[in-house]
Parts: structure tokens; sequence; C-alpha cells
């Protein structure tokens, strides 16, 4: 037990190091959209909102720069400045915080077994594929044009990647997996836990926020994140994007609570809502739509309570700064997608441009055809698959037996709007819950039936499925009037304690409840897949992978890919800081042309 005190208490100062980093950006992000610091829960607004500033200066920094350690001396510095500015409101919210000896203990506990989960051995598929890859680049050179070139999945526009590369640094240089996606599941455990409590606590529904109640019943697909040893240790998109979306419809839900027009720090409300969309938007492209179409709800709702009444040069200005914002993230992410692909939004062939890097337009078109063949039907042929809808029943099957992340939020979704119309039916000259209605399940329906015709893999809507299932039922808890406020609580509660029961049971079933300490400082360290030299017609030297491995380059040196093409070049030889492109056969000489 002692060799895991080092390798676990690293984990644990560098995730405090980190959510003071980001906490710190975020009150600038504050101060800017006119919110002061007053509480020790707006510092979990101040970590994501200082996030996704980060995210948004990078894309400009790595235009120029490789994200590197120099840029996070800056970020620190800047941090520092600023914690310092409100140390008084941050001693005042660090003991409000220590007052709270449950939630201490509880999440000190977490953390514990968190921290525990971070020394797995990274396994996840995409990581070894394409994650580290990309991160690798990104850590070594300015973005690099054509990338997409030299290995198609690299192309993907992602800004999460610069994140992982920001943290891949001192004693994490190299393996920031370890605390990327932990440090990010860890903030968002935070704000459910205390949430939690809070709902627990709370004497009636009168004063409670909405999204309490909703955070609390996601708090079991958090926790089911960590049931396999490298559950948590990896670089997956897909993580990232079902926190944002779980964010999106928490600072949804309190804006549909609280903003009202002329009220005091009303904005903020807006400005937090779309700061994260937009952020999620940059991190990976299957959020749009449900991006989008939250912001269409919250634009809806904001006309509708007067949003361009009286003071109509306020509702000017915050509609322009929100547009600013827009182009200020938006912007550079799709000038980063065209500089990689040459396309504004790779897979996709819209957009395109002529570049002497631009990917190829059949390449484009036949990734597309895979994708959508493969989440129909993994390795089925696209032939068979795109024209008929035999796929329909061992996808309906998979669906079935993929028992926590689609089967039991479905079925807690049918029980939850069952007992939300009985509700209404039972309640309906009271009009229970006025502002919260079928309304706010508008942009998870949308989510749901473009990802069902477009890439209908679980993994893209695992987020859709478990906001619906907790929403339905948080509004069908705020719907009974008739029953004891304490006995709503209680039953939400044995939900959640009914679906961490199953958790507990996959982690026992799956043998890893505990990871002892690994042979690199403690971790568990992923192997070097076998790789040889491939020689393309000009003479650029790949590195392609072999042995049991052939997909994986994990940390194989630049540049790697698993499918190598003759046709690929560097554009200076010899210089991979200014990309690849493809050469068509009718340009190709001998090696040395």
């Amino acid at each position: 037990m002692l060799e895991l005190i080092a390798p676990m208490g690293s984990v644990l100062l560098s995730w405090l190091l980190l959510f003071l980093l980001f906490s710190g950006l975020g009150i600038g992000v504050l101060r800017v959209i006119g919110r002061s610091v007053d509480s020790g829960w707006i510092w979990l607004d101040c970590f994501w909102l200082g996030w996704a500033l980060a995210l948004g200066l990078m894309q400009f920094w790595h235009f120029v720069f490789p994200v590197n350690d120099a840029l996070v001396l800056l970020f620190a510095a800047a941090s520092v400045c600023l914690l310092l500015w409100r140390g008084r409101s941050l001693r005042r919210a660090a003991g409000r915080l220590a007052g709270d000896k449950p939630f201490l203990l509880l999440y000190a506990l977490m953390a514990l077994w968190m921290s525990n989960r971070a020394l797995g051995m990274p396994i996840a598929f995409d990581t070894g594929f394409r994650d580290i890859q990309a991160v690798m680049w990104i850590d070594a050179y300015p973005i690099v044009p054509g990338l997409g070139n030299l290995f198609s999945s690299l192309a993907f526009n992602q800004s999460v990647y610069l994140y992982d590369a920001l943290l891949d640094t001192s004693i994490w240089s190299g393996r920031s997996y370890y605390i990327a996606t932990g440090l990010l599941l860890m903030v968002y455990l935070g704000y459910a836990l205390g949430a939690a409590l809070q709902f627990y606590r709370s004497p009636s529904a009168a004063g409670l926020r909405w999204s309490k109640m909703f955070a609390a019943l996601t708090i079991p697909y958090i926790l089911f994140q960590t049931v396999s040893g490298g559950g948590i240790t990896h670089f997956l998109t897909d993580t990232v994007v079902d926190l944002m979306g779980f964010m999106t419809l928490i600072y949804l839900l309190d804006f549909l609570q609280e903003w009202r027009p002329a009220q005091a720090e009303g904005n903020y409300f807006l400005y937090r809502l779309a700061i994260v969309i937009l952020a999620g938007i940059t991190i990976k492209q299957s959020y749009f739509v449900y991006g989008a179409a939250t912001a269409a709800l919250a634009i809806m709702v904001w006309l509708g309570r007067g949003g361009l009444g009286e003071q109509s040069r306020s509702a000017a200005r915050t509609a322009l700064s929100i547009c600013l914002l827009g182009l200020a993230l938006l912007l550079p992410w799709l000038a980063r997608g065209v500089v990689t692909s040459g396309y504004l939004a790779y897979p996709h062939s819209f957009g395109r441009i002529d570049l002497d890097w631009t990917m190829p337009e059949d390449q484009i078109k036949l990734r597309q055809q895979r994708l959508a063949t493969n989440t129909r039907l993994r390795g089925g042929d696209p032939a068979t698959v795109l024209a008929s809808w035999d796929w329909l029943g061992p996808w309906a099957r998979d669906f079935a037996t993929n028992i926590f992340p689609t089967l039991l939020p479905t079925i807690l979704s049918l029980v939850g709007l069952c007992l939300y119309g009985g509700a209404k039916l039972k309640h309906r000259a009271d009009n229970p819950v006025p502002g919260l209605n079928w309304r706010v399940f508008c942009p998870m329906l949308v989510m749901l039936l473009f990802w069902f015709f477009s890439v209908p893999e679980d993994k893209y809507i695992r987020y859709i499925l478990w906001s619906f299932a907790a929403l339905s039922l948080t509004m069908a808890a705020l719907a009974w009037l008739s029953i004891a406020w304490r006995r709503r609580v209680q039953a939400v509660f044995a939900v959640v304690i009914f679906c961490l029961a199953y958790v507990i049971f996959a982690i026992v079933r799956h043998g890893e409840y505990f990871i002892p300490a690994g042979s690199a400082g403690g971790f568990h360290a992923h192997f070097l897949p076998i790789y040889h030299e491939f020689v393309t017609d000009d003479g650029t030297v790949l590195n392609r992978t072999l042995g049991e491995e052939p997909n994986q380059c994990w940390h194989i040196p630049l540049p790697c890919t698993p499918h190598p093409d003759a046709g690929i070049s560097a554009r200076v030889k010899g210089e991979f800081r200014h990309g690849f492109r493809y050469r068509p056969i009718d340009e190709r000489g001998a090696p040395d042309d």
C-alpha cells in the first residue's frame, strides 16, 4: 500500500493545482460577464469558464507555436494574479466549504477512488489509434497543414486535444492521459455531490435549483466511467462531450429558472450557457446539433420573456457580445479544420478549399461511407448496410444489451415521463412547475433524431440518454405536489442508490476494484507497439505499426500512421512542420523527384 502514496498523491496534487489554474482564469471570465465571486459553488463555474477560455486561447496560440511549457507558465502566471486579486473572496469561499463536513468527507473518498483509477493502463482503442498521436503533434509543432493526408483520423478538429497537450508537461510529459480526463470528471463530480447534498437538505422545492436534482441523478453515470481499470486514463473525446452535455443542461435549467429581464447579474446565466455550448462545438462535431438546438431554445425563451423589451440598448449589447464570443471561438476552430484537412468540417465534404494539402474528395466520401456503415453494423458491407434496414435488428439487440449506458436510462426515461404525465393530469389546474415543461426536451429529441439517421452508435448519445432520464425524473419529482416533498426526495435518492448499486456490481464483476502500483513510477504503462519504416515515393520516411496491434500508434515516434500511402509527401522535404500533401499518381516520380 505504501507504494501507492507517491503516484496517487501526485495525481491528487496535480488535479488540485490544475483546478486552481483554470479557476483563476475563470475569475477573469466572471469579471467580464458581470458576476462576482460571492459563493463557494461559484468556483466550480470558474473552472469550466476558465477551461473554455483556455481552449479558445490555445486555438490562436497553436497557429504560431506548439502547445508547450511556455504556455503553461503564461496561464499559471495569469491565474495566480487573478487568484491573488480575488484572495478575500477565495478565503471566504474556502471557509464556507470547510464547514461542509459531509461534502468534504464524501468528496475525499471519491478523490481517493478516482486517483487510484488514474493509475490504470491506458487501453482505449481510439487513444492508441489517434488521440496520443494528435497530442504529440500539438506538443511538437504549431498546427501542421495537411496532417490528415498522413493519417486521416488526425484531421478531426477536436479542440480538447489542446487541453490534453497543455497538461503534457513536467512529470506528466508524454503521459498526461493519467490526469486529463480524471480532472474533468472530478470537477463535475464535485459539483454533483454538492448539488446532491443541497437537494437532500432542502426543506421544500421552493428555492431549490432544478439543476441540483438533475446533477444528483447523473452521479452514477460519472462513477460508471471507473468500472474498468483504464476507464479514466485516456484522451477519449466522448467522455469530455458527455460532461459538456451535462453542463449544458445544468446551465440551461438555471437559465430557465433564474433569468428575468432587467435582473441584476441575470445575463450571467445566458453568457455561461453560451460559453459552454461554443466550447462543446469545438470539442466534437457530434455535439453541434444538441448545442445548436439548446441555443435555439434559450433564444426563444429569452425573446419570450422580453429580452428585447424596454432596455433595448442592453439587449443589443448582450446579443452583440454573444455573437462576438461565437466568432472568437468558432472562426479559429474552422480555420484549424482548413489547415489540417482543407475542409471546414472534416469529415464532411462541404466547405472544401482548394489548397495544395487539401485531402482528396474521394477519400472524404469513403470515410463518410465507412462511418455511416460501422455505426449501424460494425464491419458490415456499405453497399448492403446502407441500402436497406436489415441492420436495425442487430443494432437494436446491441442497444438493449448495453445495459447501463443505453438500456437503463431508456427505462428510467419512460418511467419518469409516465410519472410526469400522471402528475400533469392530476395537477393540471395547478401549473406545478412554472417555466419547466416539455419544451426542455426538444434539444435532446432533435439530437436523437439526427443521431439515429446519421451515425447511430450509442457512444455519441449516452449523455443524451442519461440527460433525458435525469430530467424526466426531475420533472416528475417536481410535479407531484400531492406527495410530501421529503418522500419525493427519498424517491430520487432511491433511484440514485439503485444505479450506484449496479455500478458497484459492475466493478466487482469486472474484478478491478483495486489497482496496485505499476512499474512506471506507480503507474501502468502501455507497451510500445512494433513498427518499421515506410518510405513513400518521394522518399519521406514514415513509421508504420505492426504486430498484435497493427492499428495502434501509441507513443511511436512521429510521423506514425497505421495506413501509409506511397503517394504521401512532405510539403517541404525533411521538415514535417510544413505538413503533408497527397500527390496524385500522375505527379509521382522517382523517390528523389
